[in-house]
């Protein structure tokens, strides 16, 4: 029962921060939330320029493979489409890593920060976002009519009809959005799918973001079916197998030697620390293992119990014991893991059971 009750909140802890982090540009006030301490304490009206800027349509870039450079250039998907990533702009380090054998994810977003500064919780990002979902549209609706029945806002936002990408395309306005920013919500239709532009904006945000933002949004196009195949020859080829017991082994012997570089290895892009019912957060891989370091330099003794391996493996989620011993007292952690592409486990992250 208390394998079970563990692994079900982790499926849904892990649920609720995937679609945080990839979907975290759906509107919600900021307020705070209850987490399970880290390894250390750690708009409707619009200007006509504006307007004019946003719904520009992007020129197309160079032939051949679009650059996919972490900042800078210009973005390839294999959802389709393509965009403008002006510094500091990169897609997320966090969503999952795709390579040649992966099926199309359901969304990608993008960040003005720096990949170790990524960040979030169950309710989002601290920090402006452009999300980009792509849906199957097996009705053919209208962009107008997805609009209209998107329910991601508040119920306040306004739908006009423009022109998107060069094509027909519906825009929200944001009801979170301070006027004059430019910023709007875009539906359009591309392949029997309907993509979602949207600009997740946390104020304050200043005007040299504001401007790469638009431009970015400016920039959105589909890809040619020559661009799409290179776009996925360009991904890498999936990581070898690993076992979780593997995993399990390598975190027990790099915990017991206090041995950051060596955990690096089993860890996932980014590392959630969350409470049993508590909520969570997630930070970048590099954060979370230089916070571990200061942590064991101020004393932290980490116990993980290797066996047994709790939880049901065929639904890709199992989990280890282990105790995080520090100034502060002791507390019991669930190290989870989670089986990913070509059946590679890793370490997403850990969940308290608080008494």
């Amino acid at each position: 029962m208390k394998t079970n009750r563990y692994l079900l909140y982790a499926g849904a802890v892990g649920a609720v921060l995937a679609i945080a982090l990839i979907a975290s540009f759906v509107r919600r006030d900021e307020s705070q939330v209850a987490a399970s301490p880290s390894p250390t304490s750690s708009a409707s009206a619009t200007s006509s320029t504006a307007s004019a800027s946003a719904t520009a349509t992007a020129s197309p870039g160079a032939s051949g493979s679009p650059a996919t450079s972490p900042a800078g250039g210009r973005y390839a998907s294999v959802l389709g489409y393509s965009i403008e990533t002006p510094p500091p702009w990169h897609k997320s380090t966090c969503a999952p890593v795709l390579t040649q054998q992966s099926a199309a994810p359901g969304g990608e977003f993008f960040v003005p920060v720096s990949a170790r500064d990524e960040t979030g919780t169950d309710i989002g990002s601290p920090y402006t976002t452009l999300g980009i979902t792509v849906e199957a549209n097996p009705q053919n609706l209208s962009p107008r009519q997805w609009a209209a029945q998107d329910r991601t806002g508040q119920g306040t936002e306004q739908i006009e009809d423009v022109v998107y990408a060069e094509r027909p395309a519906a825009r929200k306005t944001l009801p979170l959005t301070a006027p004059g920013t430019g910023l709007f919500k875009y539906y359009v239709a591309n392949g029997g799918r309907m993509y979602a532009v949207d600009p997740n904006v946390r104020p304050p945000m200043d005007a040299a973001l504001q401007q790469s933002l638009i431009r970015m949004i400016a920039s959105f196009r589909f890809l040619t079916d020559a661009e799409l195949t290179a776009a996925r020859a360009a991904l890498p080829t999936a990581l070898p197998s690993r076992t979780p017991e593997e995993v399990a082994d390598g975190v027990a012997t790099a915990m017991s030697a206090k041995n950051v570089d060596a955990l690096s290895a089993f860890l996932s892009p980014c590392v959630t620390t969350a409470g049993e019912q508590a909520g969570g957060t997630t930070v970048s891989r590099e954060k979370y293992l230089d916070d571990l370091r200061v942590a064991f330099a101020a004393g932290l003794v980490v116990n993980v119990q290797p066996r047994p391996l709790e939880g049901d493996r065929a639904s890709g989620n199992l989990s280890v014991a282990s105790t995080w011993q520090d100034s502060r007292g002791s507390k019991s952690r669930k190290i989870m893991l989670q089986r990913g592409e070509n059946d590679r486990w890793a370490w997403w992250g850990t969940i308290e059971r608080f008494q």
